[in-house]
């Protein structure tokens, strides 16, 4: 008992001071093949979270002497980085025979010329080829970079914990060894039956394992599935109720969880009987048991490693001046509206972002997967240069469906490091318990007397969504059991999160029709759900054009909201009708982009507005701007007059005023935004008083 306490007492304290000492420093030592290199030649080193922020600012240069170039790296984060080379910062070709990495002095690992080429990314400025293990680039169009997968990060980081954790790894192999020589040393015992005792025993260890086990399976899963997801929208989900989601995505990982436990189990009750006949049962459960307590302290260490924890808890801690700054209420400033009340429809497209056009229309990919959403968009106003899409930067906070829907209504995000289930009541089921504090869109539509709907195809209460939108702006909320009340479905009509898109549509513009015939103007909102990770919904709608699902699912939606539009702008009331479309966040499918070769690309959602009543004062000018910014852009193409242009955190688009992104940039933002805030807790999260 007191060997195995004294082991793990040490693995603790192994991974604690491993944790603490974890510092992304690291050399990378450019080894070049036969080839002649000019003794004035330099070699450069970029780093940047995607190809737009790829500076000068943001790179190591380091002279070649004797065939090799080391970049000495004193800062930097790995696991949020992509790395670019240009290996001799000229326009020639070049040999390369590895790439070594060094941590702390002592080399990390190295990859030969063949060894790199799966981590590259294919971009047509650059053929290479591989002959006994040395990678020879020929350098297009004048421009010699190599550019690497995220994947090459991955690794990087993977290394360095690797390295960290060898006392750890060393440990473990100690506490196998001590478990075995239990067994050959213990003191024979006299052979007896299992009684109740033992099998509580048992039960436990079995337990204690399987949690480790599992919590290792969980983090591989959360790696593989939500490498981009930041640790405080993780934690705000596992405080989220599921009712109303659609579970057969986790159908899957029950299936895993369920053989993990089985196996355990066989294996711990088969042993401790085997051992029960020789008289040699011991401390084996003991032993088993502190095992899955071991495996549970590496899963936790290697989630702090890959989703940046440490920099989590670091900013929870901090206070921000952004909302005391920046944050405009709509309660406090003149809104006025056109003496003809324009209506809005606002379609919130799940998971849509530009990235799935072309790279001709400004997207990254190399078949355009959303051409009616392309078009929309560039004859209409995304706020980009009128040649290529252009769309909103999502922020922390704002990286999740509510999330988005907030962002986007109320120019304020949520801030995951507050907001939990326990903070915004668990039921949600009162009409104003999410955020009571903000004025939001539907607050001031529904003072201007507007008749507000908001449509789904699940259930209104996942995520809070029916509070929020019945609590701000008085919206009849249209849901699935909704559609089942109404006699749309059967009761035992269940597709997906509900009912697919395709019915979708269908239903709203039969929503649509009432709204515009009753003599109030109308704000409908609706928001779809086919696009959702993973590999999205297939409807009867879809063809098979593509050789995956999702980018399948992804063109259907696009066609269905072309022909949705198309009956909209065929009606009587299309005319005094302004039609917001907008991504509600970006694919949470870290995996589909990784293999579509999307990772460096400066990924945004999709907007287009239609239909709009304002002339864009900078017409054909690109703008940054984040979904916060959609808040009050969406007033101003109903062609209200904002007073300073400014609502909640956002910016109106149309007018010249800078938005909080091409004032600061992301980087300041994310950080800020992560941070805790009197002003934001007081008063936009309980409602209260503000001093």
């Amino acid at each position: 008992m007191l060997l195995a306490n004294f082991f793990l007492t040490v693995l603790a304290i192994t991974l604690l001071l491993n944790g603490l000492q974890f510092q992304e420093k690291i050399d990378i030592e450019l080894n070049y093949g036969k080839q002649e290199i000019g003794r004035q030649s330099e070699a450069q080193l970029f780093y940047a979270e995607n190809l737009t922020g790829i500076t000068e600012e943001n790179s190591y240069i380091v002279h070649i002497t004797e065939n090799k170039a080391l970049f000495h790296v004193k800062e930097l984060d790995y696991s949020n980085n992509f790395l670019r080379i240009d290996p001799t910062n000229q326009k020639e070709d070049y040999e390369i025979k590895s790439i070594t990495f060094y941590y702390n002095d002592e080399e990390l690992f190295s990859l030969k010329g063949k060894e790199l080429v799966p981590y590259m990314l294919a971009f047509e400025n650059v053929e290479y080829t591989v002959k006994d293990d040395v990678l020879k680039v020929h350098a297009k169009n004048d421009d010699s970079r190599i550019t690497f997968k995220k994947d090459f990060s991955t690794k990087i980081v993977n290394e360095i914990m690797y390295a960290n954790m060898k006392p750890y790894y060393l440990m473990v192999v100690f506490y196998f060894v001590f478990g075995i020589l239990q067994i050959v040393f213990y003191p024979a015992e006299e052979k007896r039956k299992m009684r109740w005792y033992h099998w509580i025993g048992t039960g436990i260890a079995v337990i204690f394992l399987f949690l480790g086990l599992a919590m290792n399976y969980g983090v591989y899963y959360l790696e593989t599935n939500f490498g981009d997801v930041p640790i405080g929208q993780l934690i705000y989900h596992m405080h989220t109720p599921l009712e109303g989601t659609n579970t057969s995505s986790f159908a899957g990982i029950a299936k895993v969880l369920i053989i993990i436990f089985l196996i355990v189990m066989i294996l711990i009750v088969g042993v401790y009987k085997a051992l029960s006949r020789i008289g040699k049962r011991g401390t084996f459960l003991l032993w088993s048991g502190l095992l899955g307590v071991v495996l549970g302290a590496y899963a936790i260490g290697v989630a702090c490693y890959h989703f940046n924890f440490w920099s989590y808890l670091q900013y929870i801690g901090e206070d921000t001046t952004l909302y005391d700054d920046y944050y405009v209420d709509g309660r406090d400033i003149q809104l006025t509206f056109p003496e003809k009340k324009r209506n809005l429809v606002y379609i919130y497209l799940e998971s849509m972002e530009m990235t799935y056009a072309n790279r001709e229309s400004g997207g990254a990919m190399m078949e355009n997967y959303i051409p009616e959403l392309t078009d929309i968009a560039l004859e209409n106003e995304c706020f980009g240069d009128g040649e290529q899409l252009n769309g909103a930067y999502t922020l922390p906070g704002a990286t999740f469906t509510m999330g988005a829907l907030v962002a986007q209504t109320s120019g304020v995000i949520i801030n995951e490091n507050i907001v939990s289930n326990d903070t915004l009541n668990a039921k949600w089921e009162s009409e104003n318990n999410y955020l009571p504090g903000i004025w939001a869109i539907g607050d001031i539509l529904n003072e201007q007397g507007y008749n507000q709907e908001f449509m789904i195809g699940s259930d209104g209460k996942f995520a809070g969504r029916s509070s929020y939108f019945a609590g701000h702006g008085n919206y009849d909320i249209f849901d699935y059991y909704t559609a089942i009340d109404k006699n749309y479905i059967d009761k035992d009509y269940y597709e997906w999160w509900g009912f697919e898109d395709k019915k979708l549509f269908k239903y709203a513009k039969n929503e649509i029709q009432k709204l515009s015939k009753e003599d109030a103007p109308f704000n409908f909102t609706m928001l779809t759900v086919d696009t959702h990770f993973t590999g999205g919904y297939v409807c009867d709608l879809c063809e098979q054009e593509y050789n995956d699902q999702y980018s399948n699912v992804i063109a259907c939606s696009s066609a269905q909201v072309a022909e949705f539009l198309d009956w909209l702008s065929e009606q009587d009331f299309y005319e005094d009708t302004t039609v917001v479309i907008s991504g509600d966040h970006l694919t949470m499918d870290s995996d589909y982009i990784s293999k579509q070769g999307a990772d460096l690309f400066d990924r945004r959602t999709y907007v287009a507005i239609v239909n709009g009543d304002v002339v864009n004062t900078q017409s054909n000018i690109q703008r940054k701007y984040t979904t916060v910014d959609l808040f009050p852009t969406t007033l101003a193409a109903m062609g209200v007059k904002i007073e300073g242009n400014r609502l909640g955190l956002g910016v109106n688009l149309y007018s010249g005023e800078k938005t909080l992104y091409e004032r600061y940039g992301k980087d300041y933002l994310e950080v800020e935004l992560l941070k805790d805030s009197k002003l934001y807790r007081q008063k936009l999260l309980y409602g209260n008083t503000f001093h």
